[in-house]
């Protein structure tokens, strides 16, 4: 049988600290099938080892990222960020080839070599469960979609600029949400996700955390309703589309806020025979007066930031250049730290889906 090519990367990491290694086994690797790389990782170090038929050349491993090697190095470092919460500062990394147990090629990267250390602005809102975490080391669909979600949010953490951490947010959910849909459309992407989201009361527990107690008018005053209500239904024929947009809710803030907002559609409505349907179901749950946390953080996550989103990726939002505190801003970063919970959750409840 052919001999074949071991290679071992170690990576060493400015912590002294001497707790139980954070992960030890198995990682799944690109084109690798069955077969298995050995993975390590301390508070310290992260020590990799691979085996491969043909010889790399171990320039090329940061050179392409679209390499194997590559690939599981950025595995290791999501997965350390994500249980300790914190970018790690890089020492050094020494990448060696071996050959029937023989070293024949090394390549040593020192402190000096490395781009200036990228540091958090902010700790992550909620934590990472380590085991639910374990999924980005699996070479499927759901562990690359997670795995891009975990850099997208990891990314949105370095972000000082309010919008800039919005966008990174939204595409962390975006990778999310086409993971637990199975679908490519966004609209389709999203029922199924709400579903989920009211389905499992795990998958959005944090995130209720931060809006149970959230009165009704703090509900209407705190975001553009009004706008959201003229850009998604802006004709007469989204009329029965708004209609069902009304029918699908039954928490008593919603209610309240879509009572007060009825008159910016109350003309098509009557045109199309539709009031009494929508004026009766809003009055039948205001009466019942029940809340339903997870349906309000489906509402706020997927229906209105998708809104938000849009009107951000096309410009409509007032310069950010001039740093005002408006209205705008305030949404913006509250929304964001409502996002950034569901996220972690949706992430921590991946056995679900």
């Amino acid at each position: 049988m052919r001999s074949k090519y071991g290679y071992t990367i170690e990576i060493k990491i400015n912590n002294s600290g001497t707790q139980p290694p954070i992960f030890s086994g198995p990682c799944e690797y690109s084109g690798g099938g069955a077969y298995t790389d050995k993975l390590e990782i301390t508070n310290s170090k992260i020590l990799l080892q691979c085996t491969r038929v043909s010889e790399i050349d171990l320039d090329g491993v940061f050179n392409n990222y679209q390499s194997a090697l590559y690939g599981q190095i950025t595995k290791a470092i999501f997965f350390y960020i994500g249980v300790k919460q914190s970018i790690p500062e890089i020492l050094s990394i020494k990448i060696s080839t071996s050959y029937r147990d023989v070293i024949i090629r090394e390549k040593n990267i020192g402190a000096s070599d490395f781009k200036s250390h990228a540091k958090f602005a902010s700790d992550f809102l909620s934590e990472f469960k380590p085991d639910a975490l374990k999924v980005i080391f699996d070479e499927s669909e759901k562990g690359l979609g997670l795995l891009k979600a975990v850099s997208h949010l990891t990314r949105s953490k370095t972000k000082t600029d309010i919008f800039d951490r919005f966008d990174s947010l939204w595409k962390a959910f975006n990778a999310l949400y086409r993971v637990i849909a199975k679908k490519t459309g966004d609209h389709e992407c999203h029922r199924i996700t709400r579903t989920f989201i009211l389905s499992h009361a795990s998958a959005s527990a944090t995130a209720v955390k931060m809006i149970e107690n959230m009165t009704a008018d703090k509900l209407r005053s705190q975001l553009r309703w009004r706008q959201l209500i003229l850009n998604d239904f802006e004709s007469y024929k989204k009329t029965e589309a708004f209609r069902d947009f009304v029918l699908r809710y039954t928490d008593a803030r919603l209610m309240h806020v879509l009572k007060e907002t009825l008159p910016y559609r109350q003309d098509y409505l009557i045109k199309s025979g539709l009031l009494g349907v929508v004026e009766a179901h809003i009055e039948k749950h205001l009466k019942a007066a029940k809340l339903d946390n997870q349906q309000l953080v489906a509402a706020l996550c997927i229906k209105y930031t998708y809104f938000v989103r849009n009107k951000s990726a096309h410009g409509e939002r007032l310069d950010r250049i001039i740093g005002l505190s408006n209205k705008e801003v305030i949404e913006i970063k509250w929304l964001s730290d409502l996002m950034e919970h569901l996220i972690i959750d949706l992430i921590n409840a991946n056995a679900l889906y």
